[in-house]
């Protein structure tokens, strides 16, 4: 499935940009980057069944702010709430990665790219799996939002 080669290609991409020098013009990265988002932003629409702008953090505080009114409004709606409790849950990741490469960055400079392989690794692995295993009947199933 493309979602599965997309992950395959970020991959290969991240692992690419950790062998340029430091001294390199940023430019190289950032536009590697903005086209690694630009495609996840069209492949992932979703979680678990909620919309979202997987790779915006600003989107998820704005839901979660939306989520938030809803439910004080609405205390006890389940879907107001899981949708509150996954943006809040997408926010964490986000801070927790940005804490996480910036301290990292302080040691191996640049090549700490490289360690945004260990998640995308296991993700791959994930859809492989599913793409082999799981859901090989679902191969022609159009996911909502597509």
């Amino acid at each position: 499935r493309w979602d599965t080669l997309l992950i395959g290609i970020e991959m290969l991409v991240v692992l690419l940009l950790g062998f340029i020098p430091d001294s390199a013009p940023f430019q190289i990265s950032q536009v590697a980057v903005n086209l690694i988002c630009s495609m996840q932003y069209n492949t992932f629409r979703q979680a678990r069944g909620i919309p979202m702008a997987t790779t915006f953090c600003t989107n998820h505080l704005r839901q979660l702010g939306i989520s938030l009114v809803k439910y004080y409004r609405h205390p006890g709606t389940v879907l107001v709430h899981r949708r509150m409790t996954m943006h809040s849950a997408m926010l964490v990741v986000f801070v927790l990665g940005g804490i996480l490469a910036s301290f990292l960055c302080r040691y191996f400079s640049g090549r700490t790219i490289w360690m945004a392989l260990v998640p995308l690794a296991v993700i791959f692995v994930q859809l492989l799996y599913a793409d082999r295993v799981r859901e090989v009947t679902l191969h022609d199933f159009v996911p909502r939002g597509h």
